[in-house]
């Protein structure tokens, strides 16, 4: 359960010139016991901050239980991340953030989290904002609150914390499916592209995996089968599938799994590990383990036999290790595709143009932090907008640990060299730390998963993941599907040797005559795309040379 807390302040004395950080003090801020819906607490800095491109946020005041409930849980003056800890390990990751804010334009939200649930017996809800007002003075805030009577908190110091943040340039990472899992860095083909990877969420080499719905955090006996989302889904040319051509030209595809184990359809801790892991490899430049922002591309194909259900497709499942449903699904209604991203099923939203058997181009664009909007695009035009939210990216590649930072483990424990070579230094997601507090790795996506197995086999060309926002200027220029990628291309093909050079339905010394005239600059009679026959670079007396011997009956150059 993601976790955030309150935050108070003081009296507001007037603004003075902005500066790059600003203080919201929290002293003395309080949640009463007394009531179990009380008024939201709303707190306001007295300084003021600098517009910016992004901003870094922290809030992690030490905070104390009242009420004959909250001295139960916070009994002591505690650090609010260590509280948060107690609930669900890791939470702490939810007081810290990063936001790009294209623009510097303010008043701009720098992170919403709602929480609810239910934690040693006690439901809570409530949603926790912090923001920038228009005048660049901080806010924090805790709205909409929902406990039991006799549960309060009290801050006793610290408050939020606001900086000014130059963000470093998003990557790109993008994925082929050219017969295998790797990104396009990967293959050498774009090798500045972004670091994001994927592996099959079962992979043996991530060890164990963790239960089905009653033990989402313990080992079942006997263990459940591992291998299986391989096994179940395969590589090939669309045409070897029966399928359309991507964008009018062939291309190796992948067939994903089904979310669920074939053999054992019925059994959800089956379905626990079925899918793919998507790791966004950013936290060696990106100063914290979220990504608030981001945008994922597919170019993807419903074959008829998943538009014959329901729930044709699931997407997305944005936990670390498919503890839970799917957040995005494709769904067909009524003959009508249907997408939504952590929305209700009657709000999601309709994919006018996408039919069975046809490729095309799905984009979400997701705010999570400034917005919790998602903007939702097919073949670069937008179709509606969903929700939006952050999705794990904890893992430093040049220095992996493990998410049990804490106020005494500042840093959190670092994985072992040994165990981090033997998940092919990928993060597992079965994984948790050797120690009492059993904190998980918290640093991939699972995609094409859903705990409850609901979901067919899809076909994917290509698939792009960016840690920002993509505009939809952007996005548009991305347009439809193409067999080549996204935005790092495959060359295309090289024309085909046809010695038919003026078009005339025949090959022979006239076609020898008119690539002569073409290597003089006449291309009057010329037909084909590119005078240089024999691909060597440079249009000369070799390509003469070349029509001659293929029309004469050699093979091409």
């Amino acid at each position: 359960m993601r976790l955030l807390a309150a935050c108070a302040a003081v009296i507001i004395s007037p603004a003075v010139l902005a500066q790059p950080s600003v203080f919201v003090d929290c002293a003395g801020a309080s949640i009463s016991s007394l009531s179990t819906n009380p008024p939201d607490v709303v707190r306001t800095s007295t300084g003021t901050i600098d517009a910016a491109a992004g901003y870094t946020f922290a809030f992690n005041p030490i905070v104390r239980g009242t009420g004959f409930l909250g001295v139960i849980v916070i009994p002591n003056d505690t650090p609010l991340g260590d509280v948060l800890n107690g609930f669900v390990v890791g939470s702490q990751r939810t007081l810290y953030g990063a936001v790009r804010n294209p623009g510097a334009g303010v008043p701009v939200t720098l992170d919403s989290e709602t929480i609810a649930g239910t934690f040693s017996g006690i439901s809570i809800s409530l949603t926790f904002e912090q923001s920038i007002l228009a005048d660049r003075r901080g806010r924090s805030a805790i709205r909409n609150i929902v406990k039991p009577f006799g549960l309060g908190i009290n801050v006793v110091s610290g408050g939020g914390v606001f900086q000014t943040f130059n963000p470093p340039p998003a990557t790109v990472s993008e994925f082929h499916f050219e017969g295998n899992l790797q990104s396009v860095r990967q293959s050498g083909m774009a090798p500045a592209s972004g670091f994001g990877l994927l592996r099959y969420l079962d992979d043996s080499a991530f060890g164990p995996i963790l239960g089905g719905p009653a033990e989402i955090n313990a080992y079942p006996n006997p263990p459940t089968p591992q291998n299986v989302t391989q096994a179940q889904s395969s590589f090939g040319l669309a045409s070897s599938f029966g399928l359309p051509l991507p964008g009018g030209e062939d291309d190796v595809v992948y067939k994903t799994s089904p979310p669920r184990n074939a053999a054992d359809p019925s059994n959800q801790a089956k379905s626990r590990g079925l899918g793919l892991a998507f790791w966004p490899n950013t936290r060696h430049y990106w100063p914290e383990d979220r990504n608030g922002q981001w945008t994922f591309v597919w170019d993807l194909l419903i074959p008829s036999a998943a538009w014959a259900n329901e729930f044709a497709a699931c997407l997305i499942e944005d936990n670390h290790n498919n503890d839970q449903s799917a957040d995005a699904f494709i769904r067909v209604v009524g003959g009508q595709a249907r997408f939504g991203y952590q929305v209700p099923f009657a709000n999601d939203i309709a994919l006018p143009g996408v039919q069975p058997n046809q490729w095309f181009r799905l984009a979400i664009a997701s705010d999570g932090y400034r917005t919790k909007v998602g903007r939702v695009f097919v073949n670069g035009v937008y179709v509606g907008s969903t929700g939006g939210d952050w999705v794990y990216a904890s893992c430093n590649k040049d220095n992996p640990r493990w998410g049990d930072v804490s106020s005494t483990n500042p840093t959190g424990t670092a994985v072992a060299p040994a165990t981090w070579n033997a998940w092919g230094q990928f993060p597992s997601p079965w994984a948790q730390a050797p120690n009492a507090s059993l904190a998980p790795m918290a640093s991939t996506v699972c995609l094409f998963a859903d705990l409850q197995g609901r979901g067919e086999s899809i076909y994917i060309a290509n698939m792009l993941y960016t840690d920002e926002t993509l505009t939809d200027a952007q996005i548009g220029a991305l347009g439809g599907v193409n067999a080549r990628g996204i935005v790092h291309l495959r060359p295309p093909p090289a024309p085909a040797c046809d010695p038919d050079v003026n078009c005339d339905g025949a090959a022979n010394g006239v076609d020898v005559e008119v690539q002569e005239l073409a290597v003089g600059g006449d291309f009057s009679d010329y037909c084909q795309p590119d005078a240089d026959f024999n691909q060597d670079g440079a249009i000369n007396g070799l390509d003469v040379e070349a029509v001659e011997l293929v029309v004469g009956g050699d093979p091409c150059p």
